[in-house]
């Protein structure tokens, strides 16, 4: 079964398509792929985030349209997904799985939709605080995407060494002290002990939670996000953008086909993706291709 993965973009196209489009026509064999047990299309929970600003109906659409090509699966996000892998790094048997259920309903919900945009609105505007406060480090404006990689992954890598040993040592640390918090409280929500986190800590120095491939995905795609800001190629990072990238980890980690906006597919095939995942991607502007290639796969 071909796994399909629809940012925002490519769902609004889909769900929304007129008659006798090329949306229209991938819908159709999306729908019929589905129906067949060939191909299915999770709705990423981001989704719900992403349409929470829209009107009642177009809710509606968005949501029939992902059940009619899902069955009510969805993509687990990013956050999810990275925490359970990295515990599965250390607890033998943990439930890591990129998928899930979705309620049925959630496009009629209008109070739910309001709380939810405003919650949303809440927490891009903490992001865009924190991209604000980002500096790039000395001489990273001549640094190759590459090195700009081994560079966030060795910073990365240090934050969490550094959040497992002051966990490890007193595990009744504030959460407001760590520098991960995030995935912290994800952890020990799960109940992280102590010798778990002394044993993440050596998977973290050994490169193994690193390589987690939604982190992985995250920190190549992040890496040559950076090389094109430096560069002024992408001089505008917006919360929106963060985002994206998470969502495109997600889907290369775990489907065969991610359709997303122009520049996300031209920044997957830039950061050489495709050397580590047989993930295809396109772009929302390759309609043609995108039929033909379900034709083929599916």
């Amino acid at each position: 079964m071909t796994i399909t993965y629809l940012d925002q973009n490519a769902a609004s196209y889909l769900a929304l398509a007129k008659s006798g489009t090329r949306w229209e026509a991938i819908r159709s064999v999306l729908v019929d792929a589905f129906d067949k047990r060939r191909l299915v299309c999770p709705m990423p929970l981001e989704t719900l985030v992403e349409s929470a600003p829209c009107d009642h109906a177009t809710r509606i659409v968005i949501e029939d349209f992902f059940y009619s090509v899902s069955g009510g699966t969805r993509f687990r996000s990013y956050s999810e997904i990275l925490i359970d892998k990295t515990l599965a790094l250390v607890r033998e048997h943990h439930d890591a799985v990129a998928f899930a259920t979705m309620g049925s309903g959630w496009g009629a919900r209008d109070e739910a939709a309001r709380i939810t945009k405003e919650s949303h609105s809440e927490t891009r505007e903490r992001m865009r605080q924190r991209i604000e406060a980002n500096t790039f480090p000395s001489g990273a404006a001549d640094m190759s995407a590459d090195e700009i990689f081994r560079s966030c992954s060795h910073d990365r890598c240090s934050t969490l060494w550094r959040d497992l040993q002051k966990f490890a040592a007193v595990p009744t640390t504030l959460i407001s002290e760590y520098e991960i918090r995030w995935l912290m409280s994800g952890l020990i929500d799960r109940s992280l002990t102590t010798v778990e986190a002394q044993r993440l800590g050596e998977a973290v120095r050994y490169h193994k939670w690193e390589a987690i491939f939604v982190n992985f995905f995250d920190l190549m795609l992040g890496s040559r996000w950076d090389h094109d800001k430096l560069h002024g190629q992408r001089p505008n990072y917006q919360p929106n953008d963060e985002i994206d990238r998470w969502r495109a980890a997600v889907a290369l980690g775990h489907s065969d086909l991610f359709i997303t906006d122009p520049y996300m597919a031209d920044l997957c095939r830039r950061a050489r993706v495709g050397d580590y995942t047989p993930t295809v991607v396109f772009s929302t502007k390759q309609a043609e291709a995108i039929l033909q290639f379900i034709h083929e796969s599916a």
